[in-house]
């Protein structure tokens, strides 16, 4: 019973260690998933990052039709400033011919008036008191008609002075305006000189994310390579893993199988044994039954002497009475007399003669039947003890056989965990080398690989601040994820590497158990990987 238990423990761990297989196995399936999904990850952001690059040359064209928009606002707010100057000058210029004109006006009224007064001053010397009169009427009208000057001159002030005010508020507005156009004229240019430099930094950016995009990209068809690889990889060694998986479970039936038979063979031994004990008792049942029955047919030969006993006395007797019968014949018959006897006496004594035989013959063929009876069950009681003899041995030769390929099995088992034993540490040490050559890799290509970059800028503007760091974000995310996808492949290899190995090592375990069966002599119910049960 211990064997059995430690062979059955030694089989769970065999189905464990088959299942930590598989478990790394899946493992290895659920890191291609993870590589599939980084790679789908890497391209979409590679697809957003392409999208960026084009919105950032989108966003570049419109702050350069801005700009030029705004330059042409400038242009045309500089025609207008001319204008407007164009037009102070010409309003000025016009002020002053008004003026000139004005003067002009002045020097002939005041020219006139002199004149006027001067004849006044000779018709008063020359003339008489008619012509002063008449004079004065002329001098009278004369003075209203220069009233009239001075008040249409006055007029003339009042509107000219009014148009001067008008034209000194517009020409203020228009340097209102002037310096506010000046003002917009410096901010525009602030503001062009600013999405000048935007532009050459966009430039600039742009070029760097289409030299990082041909490394990616060259990364990208690296990792693609290495995914087909991987692929192709995977299905040699699911296709392995299958034949394995087969191979194992062949082994595992086998295995099973001989727990099986061993139990059933004890199952058979204890019931063999018990079927021993029973026909034990049974020969036990029948020996006791041929005592009594050796003591019966004692009896019964007893009986039967003592009928033959009482025979033989009675066959005395009646010779006895015969002869008695004779002598008396025979004296009476010298005598002359008669000894007569009666009919039912003489009846009475041949019936009795008759019963004694019967008696006699009935006894002695009960005792026979009972012998022969004794005989016979004796006789069955002895096939059935050879019967059982031969079961025992029977019995006995397949347990012994059982326990044979159980020792076999055990010591198969033993041979297989050796090898699997010996195979994990040679995985173990390969796949610790590995990981450090790829880790010393993984290293080297990272310290060669261009790093992060950060362009300096000077007073950009927020839409494009804001487009920046959307644009620059991703890059540090997909050179995070390139180096990721790196591990995850490096780690799938490691995985088909160890599932790989499992292909090597079925054919060597196969081995074992065929020169494991080779030993085996006799027919054996049981299967070893790579037989054909025979049903």
């Amino acid at each position: 019973m211990g064997k059995d238990g430690s062979w059955k423990v030694d089989l769970e761990t065999a189905r464990e260690k088959y299942m930590a297989e598989i478990a790394d196995l899946d493992k290895a399936k659920q890191e291609l998933r993870k590589i599939r999904q980084d790679c789908n990850t890497f391209m979409e952001e590679k697809t957003g990052a392409i999208e960026q690059a084009a919105e950032a040359e989108r966003t570049a064209k419109a702050n350069m039709e801005r700009a030029s928009e705004l330059s042409k606002e400038i242009a045309a707010v500089h025609e207008s400033v001319d204008q407007l100057k164009l037009a102070c000058v010409q309003e000025q210029e016009e002020e002053a011919k008004i003026y000139a004109e004005k003067n002009v006006q002045k020097q002939s009224y005041k020219a006139k008036l002199e004149e006027s007064a001067e004849k006044l001053l000779a018709l008063k010397k020359e003339t008489d008191a008619d012509l002063a009169k008449s004079l004065e009427a002329q001098l009278a009208e004369t003075m209203s008609e220069i009233e009239a000057l001075r008040k249409e001159m006055d007029s003339a002030k009042s509107s000219d002075l009014d148009t001067v005010k008008v034209v000194t508020a517009e020409l203020d507005d228009a340097k209102d305006s002037l310096l506010k156009v000046a003002e917009e004229e410096s901010t525009l240019q602030t503001l062009v000189e600013t999405l000048k430099l935007d532009l050459e930094n966009v430039k600039k950016e742009h070029s760097d994310l289409k030299e990082k995009e041909a490394e990616t990209e060259s990364l990208a068809g690296g990792l693609h390579v290495k995914l087909r690889k991987a692929k192709s990889e995977l299905e040699v060694a699911v296709a392995e893993e299958a034949k394995a998986r087969g191979a194992s479970e062949e082994m595992i039936s086998t295995l099973h199988q001989l727990t099986l038979e061993t139990e059933n063979a004890k199952l058979e031994a204890e019931e063999m044994k018990m079927q021993a004990e029973d026909l034990k008792k049974e020969a036990e049942a029948t020996r006791m039954a041929l005592e009594e029955a050796e003591k019966k047919l004692k009896v019964a030969m007893e009986e039967a002497e003592e009928a033959k006993s009482a025979e033989a006395e009675a066959r005395d007797q009646i010779k006895i009475l015969s002869e008695k019968t004779t002598a008396a014949r025979s004296s009476t018959s010298e005598a002359g007399a008669r000894i007569t006897l009666s009919r039912d006496e003489f009846d009475s004594l041949s019936r009795k003669v008759e019963e004694l035989d019967n008696l006699a013959e009935i006894r002695v063929g009960a005792a026979m039947a009972q012998v022969e009876a004794v005989k016979a069950s004796e006789y069955e009681a002895l096939k059935k003890l050879e019967a059982t003899q031969k079961e025992i041995d029977y019995i006995k030769t397949a347990t012994q056989e059982a326990l044979k390929k159980a020792e076999m099995a055990e010591a198969a088992k033993k041979a297989v965990e050796g090898e699997l034993r010996r195979w994990r540490e040679r995985e173990q040490k390969k796949a610790a080398e590995a990981a450090s050559r790829i880790l010393a890799e993984t290293h080297m290509n990272y310290r060669s690989s261009p790093q992060s970059y950060t362009v300096q800028k000077e007073k950009p503007s927020e839409k494009f601040m804001e487009s920046h760091l959307k644009m620059h974000s991703p890059i540090e995310t997909k050179k995070q994820n390139t180096q990721e996808n790196i591990m995850e492949t490096h780690k799938l290899q490691k995985a088909k590497t160890s599932v790989s190995k499992k292909k090597v090592l079925m054919p060597s375990i196969s081995g074992i158990f065929h020169k494991k069966k080779n030993q085996v002599e006799g027919n054996s119910p049981s299967y070893l990987p790579g037989e054909k049960p025979v049903w």
